[in-house]
């Protein structure tokens, strides 16, 4: 499980340097895609198959939802290795997707890992915040 909240900055070669308490688990290699609210995504190789038979399951195949929801999901998608010093490389259209500069949050979600502008990132939590507050709260009118 990816848990915590890291702010690293992205180098001059667009690579980012995966924070050292992620790297066991990401050492076997990983794939970046785009995430959804325009971050990223980052996950093993088994967690990204999991979650591509998730993502064509229940939609018929050679539909427009079909093909757009696997034209999102698998075209910039990018299977890494990570160097010896924990490092990736984020290509110029998954920047571009997340609206990426220098300064980044790289935020551990359970099963994956999420990368996000910073500022992005701040106004997506304060605008879910309430919807945190209220998660499970049981509506008296039902």
């Amino acid at each position: 499980m990816f848990i915590g909240t890291n702010y690293p900055k992205l180098d001059d070669k667009f690579r980012l340097i995966l924070p050292a308490k992620f790297r066991d688990r990401l050492a076997g290699g990983v794939v970046l895609t785009k995430g959804q609210e325009h971050c990223l995504v980052l996950m093993t190789k088994t967690e990204f198959e999991a979650r591509a038979e998730q993502v064509t399951k229940g939609v018929v195949f050679g539909t427009r939802e079909h093909r757009e929801i696997t034209r999102q999901f698998f075209n910039d998608a990018d299977e890494q290795t990570p160097d010896g010093q924990g490092r990736i490389l984020i290509s110029s259209k998954l920047r571009e997707w997340a609206n990426l500069n220098r300064d980044l949050v790289v935020a551990g979600v359970g099963s994956h890992i999420e990368i996000w502008n910073q500022g992005d990132h701040e106004s997506f939590m304060n605008a879910s915040a309430e919807a945190f507050a209220n998660f499970g709260e049981v509506n008296p009118t039902n």
